[in-house]
């Protein structure tokens, strides 16, 4: 069965067109200057806060600056097909200009008391007010359907982007009150942070299924993409969005998309996570049967310095993260080439797509190998697992709580449940059975209620009783755990802090990890000095412990190393998490890796093919230089296997490897951003 187009990793490039630069425009040339970029698709303005083409739908705003002779979008569409690009319209319903609020100020969101939401009043120049649209109006739910379908019937568009997710700032109008009060059976209250945790979310569902329903009618063999968000989103003033239910997301789309936004405009001390485009890839890849998840990355250092781009080197890393993890990367620019001031991110997302480029063919329809599984709730412990095995070099699928099935966990030897995670009904005979069949459950927890689901698994008598948030402590390693002691070093004692479940391990437990208590308070810690001596230097209270069960084994860890990683990050804090993982594994490690821990990789394989990815971020972020990383050393157990060639794919240097019995070792001899080595079975 032939794949659709767009079920393999695509190289977008979106162009934010400005209304005033409509007469600058030249569709052979944008076109050209596309696949110039090494773009194989295009994301192109149809309808946003104007309409791009000359509409017979009444209630909308045309673009003012359209020529009268001219149609630029069949132009873009004509020109872009006639080099093979694809072409995705872009639309968004969420906001509507003065004269559409005049003729129907019913479709504008409203605050709590009553006034409408507008949009952009301090934006410099001559601009109309845009006001925002209730999410349950017309505006998106009768005349934007009515207008993309036209698009679609008058031009030859090959698929469909249309941005509608959580309702911006809320909607407190009579008809968003009246929903309010038939789905939760209660007032909406004025106070956001008091609203229901799914409401703002759950908004656009019932329009973007009527717009994919009717466009899919129309066109069938086309992508309509639909946002996701997998972990939990504080989108400031006091309101977090919980995390996509990325099934629902599915069903309201035909293609996974997130925003992997790399926003420097922060400031050093707020930068996003150095491994966000890599998780939100290993999370958009949970839906199974669907194409490689899209990671939308802008150019732009920031929505505030859009016109502006950000350093080569940083942009490098953080967008090679996306095909390294089996996704489409989508650049976006600020206007067209001919507009963009700042040259030099075009010539650095030529260098990029020509790099993916040489990867696609290899990576079309390869699955991940890794030995670990990472279950998700969308909260921050799991991202503190992520991160500890990504600077370990364990890689990892995901799979969040939502999704959990036997099947889906029992070919991985080893499967993490971090913290606080959501257990889902049936979860505790999924665990147990996989487990009985000779799985490795790895379980951190500190109370009794949070692990209530898993209990018996755990190795423990009685009840687990929580500490406080502990400080001035230590863990120690016990002679069990002397793997761990060897990953570590000669290290004695390796700090604590937060909260511990105290337990009383069970009978042919083995006790890895004790608990060491406090000294003193943080407050004291330092004073006098001559009074730092610890009052018990040992207990046996175990932190982490492990058990029989069955053909398998648990490991239950009683304190929060994930936290730990999440706020102290402490190289200690690292080795535990990957000395415990390790010693699960066992010897069902497939890949050894003998690199820095800011190199990221990531491994894919198919019949007569494995291709290790190597993403270098090593440096201080923002990265200003591409620092070079040499002689990486990778053993990879090739199960009786037979290999053909060892090759870097992408910046095709040298590549040293040798076979040791069933064991393929391999040097490669420089990396720079980004390599792929490509393993040739026979």
């Amino acid at each position: 069965m032939t794949k659709k187009w767009w079920h393999k990793q695509l190289r977008i490039v979106q162009y934010n067109l400005q209304i005033k630069d409509t007469p600058l425009m030249d569709a052979a040339r944008i076109a050209r200057e596309t696949v110039e970029m090494g773009g194989d698709t295009v994301v192109i303005n149809v309808a946003d806060s104007v309409v791009w083409y000359r509409t017979s739908i009444q209630h909308c705003t045309v673009n003012q600056f359209l020529p009268e002779d001219r149609d630029i979008l069949k132009e873009i569409v004509d020109e872009c097909h006639a080099r093979d690009i694809k072409v995705l319209a872009r639309a968004t319903f969420s906001c509507m200009e003065e004269d559409v609020y005049y003729q129907k100020p019913q479709w504008a969101a409203r605050r709590p008391d009553g006034s409408p939401v507008t949009l952009g009043d301090d934006r410099p120049g001559l601009w109309h007010t845009l006001y925002r649209s209730c999410p349950n109006s017309g505006f998106s739910n009768e005349n934007g359907l009515r207008v993309i379908t036209e698009a679609f019937k008058t031009y030859d568009l090959d698929g469909a982007f249309i941005m509608m997710g959580a309702s911006g700032p809320g909607c407190w109008c009579d008809v968003c009150k009246k929903n309010y009060m038939e789905k939760y059976g209660k007032p909406m209250p004025d106070d956001k942070s008091l609203l229901e945790p799914d409401w703002l979310t759950s908004q656009a569902k019932i329009t973007h299924h009527a717009l994919k329903d009717t466009l899919l009618k129309m066109k069938p063999d086309m992508p309509y993409l639909r946002y996701y968000w997998p972990f939990d989103l504080d989108i400031g003033i006091g309101f977090t969005l919980p995390a996509d239910n990325l099934e629902n997301m599915g069903e309201e789309g035909n293609t996974l998309c997130t925003e992997a936004q790399d926003v420097l405009s922060l400031g050093v001390h707020k930068l996003p996570e150095w491994n966000t485009p890599s998780l939100r890839m290993k999370m958009g890849r949970t839906v199974e049967d669907f194409p490689p998840p899209v990671g939308i990355i802008h150019t732009c250092p920031g929505m505030d310095w859009r016109h502006a781009c950000m350093p080569e080197a940083e942009f490098l890393y953080w967008a090679a993260q996306i095909p390294a993890n089996g996704g489409t990367y989508w650049t976006t620019f600020t206007g067209f080439t001919d507009t963009i001031s700042d040259k030099r991110m075009l010539r650095t997302i030529e260098t990029f797509n020509r790099m993916t480029e040489k990867i696609v063919d290899d990576m079309n329809g390869a699955k991940s190998v890794c030995d670990v599984m990472l279950l998700s709730d969308g909260g921050i412990y799991v991202q503190g697992w992520a991160e500890a095995l990504m600077c370990a070099h364990i890689d990892f699928d995901m799979l969040a709580h939502y999704q959990l099935d036997y099947d889906r966990i029992r070919e991985y030897p080893v499967v993490i449940i971090p913290k606080q995670f959501k257990y889902p009904e049936g979860s505790k005979s999924i665990f147990e059975r996989y487990v009985a069949n000779g799985g490795r459950l790895i379980i951190e927890g500190t109370t009794d209620t949070e692990l209530a689901e898993v209990k018996g698994l755990l190795g423990t008598k009685d009840t687990i009783v929580s500490s406080e948030d502990l400080e001035a402590t230590y863990l120690q390693i016990e002679p069990a755990g002397k793997e761990i002691q060897n990953t570590l070093g000669d290290a004695g004692l390796i700090p604590l802090r937060g909260k511990v479940g105290f337990c009383e391990p069970g009978e042919e437990t083995d006790i890895l990890v004790t608990w060491v208590p406090p000294f003193a308070s943080v407050a004291t810690a330092g004073m006098p000095p001559e009074r730092a001596s610890l009052p018990v230097s040992h207990t046996n209270i175990p932190l982490c412990m492990v058990s029989n069960y069955k053909k398998g084994k648990v490991m239950f860890i009683s304190y929060e190393p994930s936290r730990l990683i999440r706020e102290y990050a402490l190289d200690d804090m690292f080795t535990m998490i990957r000395g415990y993982v390790e010693y699960m594994l066992g010897d069902d490690k497939m890949i050894r890796l003998d690199a820095p821990k800011r190199v990221i990789m990531s491994v894919f394989g198919k019949e007569d093919r494995l291709m290790l990815h190597l993403v270098n971020g090593i440096g201080q972020r923002p990265l200003q230089d591409t620092i070079p990383c040499y002689n990486i050393r990778a053993e990879i157990k090739l199960g009786g296997r037979k290999v053909k060639a060892v090759v870097s794919k992408i910046a095709q240097c040298g590549v040293d490897f040798n076979i040791d019995g069933d064991l393929l070792k391999v040097n490669l001899e420089r990396l720079d951003a980004w390599d792929m080595l490509l393993v040739k079975l026979i």
